[in-house]
């Protein structure tokens, strides 16, 4: 066997130790391994009625960081878990997105990107290649499964058996970032997304487009915000989009002087920019508001002459420091909890009101897809009741009297909750709710089956996996 090229030149080839880091533990430690798992094993009884297949995405580094112990969640390469139910029966399959990251350190055996692709961390041959996770979302549209993260394009995968098809940017249209919260239009088929920094890092322009059911690209409009920042998700009606822009904020100066890209600023404020959906840059409207840091709406949808917003939101964020170098205190008010803004879009005021719903710590918000952009009644998320960073309370909450369900058990971290909606059922929220939670006393990975109407009694049924899923973020169900 001839030698390989590291081997030649002396560099072992070996997979290292992870370093001892939070975010490569416990219920995030990577799993390195993919599997197919043809019949999984069930507690209790699964749903007949339950037909389709549930993605999910979220990060499982194959190789350590590069530079020692830095680390951060949000870089580990993306693994696409792929549940299908049929007849009271499911089959799993996981497998890595090959990005072009992937490809470069499979080859290299090692990790060749700086953490969150820092540059001044990557090794010189990577210098000039594309950084590329795919670890955020996984969202079906236009016949075509796509994995995104908010820093590039997306990667088109074969939804059957997983395989990586390509970079996907309809067809050249697109060669900047695309957040991995697109909207869904189910009426129209359309799909709503933005691309944030839009012009390159540190830029203040976003960019807005729209893709038909098809999945052509119809609509690219780019719009200048009042400075650049960090907006992970943004707010879509039937008629309007609505751009978040919170003073978490990037500045390419600081970075160069200090190394910190990115800090919190809450003396510049929040500011939302509605445009119509139909409309141009030129129709983009400017609404403000204190200080607000969000990772996710829950929805948006119109009511009479204002736009409702139900999101999960804090005061201030954890995830950068202030100007001093300081991070904000538990006082400023750090926990996200469930709120509605409204912005009214017929009179004279250009500021945003807010109405708090809930006061326990939450997160992963999620309605009933097919009701995106219209009003709905119910949202579905995870919680927590004293340690907000650790979310073991499912919560339904009903928007129509204004109630909550709670479910959880010691023994369970819990993930994103998805709804898939009973076969051949047209209403709100009749279906079942699927969570990939940690088993704390297992240390393996359960998917729990929850009757979306009546979460308090437990799980349904218990899909038991042979191993543990990597803690991660967004999914989405495909129905039969």
């Amino acid at each position: 066997m001839p030698a390989s090229a590291d081997a030649i030149s002396g560099r072992s080839t070996m997979t290292q130790p992870f370093p001892d880091n939070i975010f490569l533990s416990g219920s995030m430690a990577p799993s390195g391994i993919e599997c197919d798992a043809p019949d999984l094993v069930i507690d209790g009884e699964l749903p007949t009625d339950l037909q389709g297949v549930y993605f999910r995405n979220g990060p499982d580094p194959i190789y350590p960081p590069r530079g020692g112990a830095e680390y951060h969640w949000f870089h580990g390469d993306g693994m696409i878990q792929r549940f299908e139910f049929c007849d009271g029966r499911v089959s799993w399959k996981n497998r890595w997105v090959r990005t072009e990251k992937y490809e470069l350190e499979r080859e290299a055996g090692e990790s060749l990107f700086g953490v969150l692709g820092n540059p001044m961390n990557a090794a010189p041959s990577v210098a000039d290649k594309h950084y590329n996770t795919a670890n955020t979302h996984i969202v079906w549209h236009g016949n075509k499964l796509l994995a995104l993260m908010e820093g590039t394009i997306a990667v088109e995968l074969n939804p059957d058996s997983l395989a990586t098809l390509g970079n996907f940017d309809y067809n050249g249209m697109i060669d900047g970032p695309i957040t991995a919260h697109p909207k869904f239009d189910h009426a129209s088929g359309e799909m709503i997304f933005f691309g944030n920094q839009a012009k390159g890092p540190f830029s203040e322009f976003l960019r807005l487009n729209v893709a038909d059911k098809e999945g052509n690209l119809i609509t690219s409009e780019m719009i200048e915000a009042p400075f650049p920042s960090f907006a992970h998700d943004f707010f879509v009606t039937e008629n309007y989009v609505v751009f978040p822009v919170y003073p978490l904020v990037f500045n390419l100066e600081r970075a160069i002087e200090s190394g910190v890209p990115m800090a919190w600023e809450p003396d510049r404020g929040a500011h939302f920019g509605v445009m119509p959906r139909n409309g141009t840059a030129d129709d983009i409207v400017w609404h403000d508001m204190d200080a607000r840091w969000s990772f996710h709406m829950v929805n948006a949808w119109e009511e009479g002459d204002a736009i409702k917003v139900d999101v999960c939101s804090s005061n201030a964020t954890r995830f950068a420091p202030m100007l001093d170098g300081t991070m904000a205190s538990e006082s400023s008010g750090l926990t996200p909890t469930l709120r509605r803004w409204s912005i009214d879009l017929a009179g004279g005021k250009k500021t945003v009101g807010e109405e708090m719903l809930d006061d326990m710590a939450c997160e992963f918000p999620r309605t009933d897809d097919r009701f995106m952009t219209r009003s709905h009644r119910h949202a579905y998320l995870v919680g927590a009741l004293e340690n907000q960073l650790v979310f073991n309370k499912l919560i339904h909450y009903d928007r129509t009297t204004g109630k909550r369900k709670l479910w959880g058990e010691d023994r369970y971290l819990l993930g994103e909750p998805i709804l898939a909606p009973r076969s051949g059922s047209p209403d709100e929220g009749d279906g079942y709710l699927l969570n990939l939670a940690f088993n704390k006393e297992t240390s393996l990975t359960d998917l729990l089956i929850f009757d979306a109407s009546d979460i308090e009694v437990g799980p349904v049924a218990t899909a038991k996996l042979p191993l543990r899923i990597p803690t991660g973020f967004h999914g989405s169900w495909v129905g039969a």
